[in-house]
């Protein structure tokens, strides 16, 4: 006699009526199969006050007379609050190797790009000042 059919015994099966909406947690070939981590709501605060922080740095920064070096002053604090927003916002911390290796490319890339604007700002009028 069959089994009544019940919300218990609908799982999907294959052709040898194995479950295959099985998870395995041992399964770590498969980065989707890997449990996710969860951040506390005290780490995102923490992490809201290191960039109101940096926030506060970027205005007080530019309110001193620092000359040339205002602008590189407030892109690396801009760039140390995007670091912290990638790592924990986007769960980059927690992450993969290759989705961390991903970000880092991203990020060589962006380096790149700046630098060659740089180079050029720097060099279009040379010896002209």
């Amino acid at each position: 006699m069959s089994e009544p059919v019940t919300s218990h015994n609908l799982a999907p099966v294959d052709n040898e009526q194995h479950n295959i909406d099985f998870h395995d947690p041992a399964n770590i070939t498969n980065p989707e199969h890997v449990a996710h981590h969860i951040v506390s709501p005290a780490v995102y605060g923490m992490i809201f006050g290191v960039l109101m922080i940096g926030t506060l740095a970027t205005v007080g920064a530019s309110m001193l007379p620092l000359g040339i070096f205002n602008a590189p002053i407030a892109i690396a604090i801009a760039c140390t609050k995007a670091v912290f927003v990638v790592l924990f916002f986007m769960h980059v911390k927690y992450s993969s190797r290759l989705v961390k290796l991903t970000v880092s490319a991203g990020f060589f890339t962006f380096f790149v790009l700046v630098m060659m604007c740089m180079l050029d700002y720097f060099t279009r009028a040379w010896g002209q000042w």
